[in-house]
Formats: structure tokens, sequence, C-alpha cells
């Protein structure tokens, strides 16, 4: 008798919990391997098709990464006009998802976090105004990829003030140094020496926690409108001595190329797992942990015109692994401090549940309860494990000075297809930009 109400009472447990455990699997996802070989192939309507034939298989908790990864796929195929569509929606989304219900919160703390919607990372809604602005930048509209630029130093501004612990990733030091860019190319030349300023500063921090330092071309732009706006005096603190190409000056006659590389795919999450035994059985812990997929290399582009060629290297800008896992790092606390609640919480319904089963003063039907809702725990609780796979895993950066006229860049093999040549027909006072995009994840 005590056997058929234990299992009884165990087999209406299973089923109260199947909504749970189904909700939880709804992690989000697209078939990423065949993704990146479609856009390898050129096969840009095969690639969009899948993402947007995918969308019932993110789930309705991951809205967000299903406009995240159709925004990039639609921007490496030029389709412009719907990957901002898809940025700007989503970036609608994280923003009401960040001001996240404490009741929406405390749901979480029944089962795992897969019940939750999911809002992004910090970094990850920082990125969507990134890449909207080098998507605006490839569809040569300067002015709203500045707009962007300046978004997310405001996002990235709101995050650290709400934040007790302050997180490493406080300002962007690549959008500093777009938005300077945009600022001089727009004749603002105050505005560009503050943001080439504030990049230099924030490289300085990126050099540090990312190993990465700033760009040589930073330098050079930075001391070369230092010298114009005269402020020379205020560039020698943050770039003593000889810095070689900061001594042109009249940059009106000539022509700009800027290219932008994305490259690699952004690292994915896996699961860490913690068990605790206690008398009652073994209790759970799991938290996300980020594992880098690629190590990109700086690749050197060439350029050739009638009147002779050179080469230009690109340099990292943006480590975005190196971004993800220490910002992850910066959130550990907050993390642990959550994971440890739920747990707790679930000990109390466990707990309590076993005293009620085992009222009648029947101590193993109590302990046998308890046991078995510790063990159904094994499986219930799970780390989220979502995250923005179809980002890059670093961007590079290099640009040139070069005389108006014809150009042509050859773009190397950059291991997701062949090397390819681009024509550009360069106008003097203009900036052209090229985006390069080398991610085996798009």
């Amino acid at each position: 008798m005590l056997l058929l109400h234990f299992l009884n009472l165990l087999s209406r447990l299973i089923a109260g919990l199947v909504p749970i455990l189904v909700l939880g699997g709804c992690a989000g996802h697209v078939a990423y391997d065949t993704l990146s070989a479609r856009l390898a192939t050129g096969d840009c309507d095969g690639a969009i098709r899948l993402v947007e034939e995918s969308r019932e298989d993110y789930g309705t908790n991951s809205e967000l990464l299903f406009l995240l990864d159709s925004a990039m796929v639609h921007m490496q195929c030029r389709k412009f006009e719907t990957a901002q569509e898809r940025f700007h929606r989503a970036e609608d989304l994280a923003e009401q998802l960040w001001t996240l219900s404490l009741s929406r919160e405390t749901l979480s703390l029944i089962a795992n976090d897969y019940l939750l919607t999911y809002g992004g990372e910090d970094y990850e809604r920082a990125m969507i105004h990134l890449m909207s602005a080098i998507a605006y930048l490839d569809a040569d509209n300067p002015e709203d990829a500045l707009v962007e630029c300046r978004r997310l130093d405001s996002l990235l501004a709101l995050y650290n003030d709400r934040y007790d612990e302050k997180n490493v990733y406080k300002e962007d030091a690549f959008g500093r140094y777009l938005s300077g860019i945009l600022n001089e190319a727009g004749n603002d030349l105050d505005a560009a020496f503050i943001d080439y300023q504030k990049a230099l500063e924030s490289y300085a921090d990126y050099e540090n926690h990312y190993q990465t330092p700033a760009p040589d071309s930073l330098k050079e732009d930075f001391v070369r409108v230092a010298r114009i706006v005269n402020r020379m005096e205020d560039a020698r603190v943050l770039v003593p001595g000889d810095t070689p190409g900061s001594d042109l000056l009249d940059t009106q006659t000539l022509g700009k190329i800027v290219f932008i590389q994305l490259a690699g795919r952004a690292p994915v999450k896996i699961e860490d797992r913690i068990y605790i035994p206690t008398r009652a059985g073994p209790i759970t812990l799991a938290f996300p942990k980020l594992v880098p997929l690629s190590a990109p290399k700086e690749t050197r582009f060439l350029l050739r015109s009638e009147a002779g060629e050179m080469s230009i290297q690109a340099q990292l800008v943006a480590d975005i692994n190196a971004i993800a896992l220490k910002n992850l790092a910066d959130h550990r606390a907050r993390i642990i401090a959550k994971t440890i609640a739920r747990a707790v919480a679930k000990q109390v319904v466990i707990q309590q549940a076993a005293k009620q089963a085992g009222k009648n003063g029947n101590k193993d039907m109590e302990q046998a309860i308890e046991t078995a809702f510790n063990l159904l725990n094994l499986f219930l609780e799970r780390a989220d494990l979502r995250s923005w796979q179809t980002l890059p895993a670093a961007i590079y950066m290099g640009r040139a000075f070069v005389e108006p006229g014809a150009w042509q860049l050859d773009i190397p093999s950059l291991g997701n297809g062949e090397g390819k040549t681009k024509n550009i027909l360069v106008k003097a006072g203009k900036i052209h930009y090229i985006v390069v995009n080398d991610s085996p994840g798009l």
C-alpha cells in the first residue's frame, strides 16, 4: 500500500514537471554548420530560408536569438533593410527584457532559467548596436552608423551605473574609434578628438583585461587631429614620441578606405555542474561556462592601382571572445547567488513535500520521497546555455589614405571560401567602407 502511494505521488510529480522540462528544452537553435556551408557557397537564399524556417525551433523564450541570427544572415547577404529591421526589433525586445519583473525571475526558481525569456548577456545587447553600425557602414549610411555608436556608448554607461560591481566592459573601444572616424569625416574635429581620446583610454583597459592594445591607425588619427585642433599637449599624454603617418594633415584631397573584417565564430556556452551530497540526496548546481570556438588571426590586404600598390595590415580592434569571457566572469557572483537561491528554494519545496508524504509518521516514506525528488532535480537543474552564436569571434580593421581613382582591393582566402577582389572608385574626401565577413558561424 505504501509502495502504491509512493508511486502514485511520484507519477503526479513527474506529470507536473514534464511541461517545465519541455519548456527548458526550448533552448533556441539553428543548424549553424549547414548555415555556414550555404553562406560559404554564396547560397544566400538558402541561408535566409534556413533561418526563417527554423524560427519555431528557437522556442517562445528565445525570440531574441532568432532576431539576432536573422539580422546577421541578412546583413551578410546584403539585405540591409531587413537586417536593420531585425536589429532594431532585437534592441527593443532586449531593452524590455532587461527590466524583467521580479515575479518572472521568481518563476525560474521553480526549475531553471530556460523558463525565462532570454534577454541576452550585457555584451550581446551592446553588440546589437555595434553590428548595426557596421551594417550601416556596409550600406554606405554613415549618419545612422554614428547614431548606433552613440547609442552603444549610452547603453554601456547605463549598465555600469546600475550595477554595484562595475563591469570591465564599461565602454566599447572600437565603437568609440568608429565614432571618431565618422565625426572626423563630418568635419566635427573637436568631437573626433574626444572620441579618439576616449577610444585610446578604453584600449588601455582592453590591453590589461583582453590583451588588445590600441591599433596603430588610432594613434595616427588621434595625433593628426590633435595637431589640427591645437591639442598636441593633451595628445602626448596618451601617445608620447613619434607617430609615423600622423603628419598627414590635408586629407581632403585624398580618399580613404576603411576595411572591417568580422572573423571567426563567437564562443558557445557549456555547462559546469557541482553535486553536493546530503543526507536526503545530492543537491545540483549548474553554471554556464563559455568556450571559444576559434582564434582568428590578423589579415593583410593588398591595394593596387595604376600608380602602384600598398599592403595594409588589418589589426585587432575587438576581441569578442575575450569580452564575452570577462563579461561572464564579472557576472559570476550574481549567477552563483541566483543558482544557490534556486537550490535553497527547491530544497524547501522538496522537504515540505516529503514531510507531507510522511505525515503519518512513516520516516522511511519521507526519506524515500526526499531522495526521489533530489534525484529528479538532477535532470531539472540546468544552466542557461543560450547565446548569440552568429556573432564573430573578433573584429579587425585597417585603413589607408589613397589618391583618387580606380583601386583594386585583394581580399585573401580567409578560411570561408576563396579569395576575392573588389574594385573601388575612390573619390577625394570620401571614405569607402569595405566589410569582409570571415565568420564560419555565419
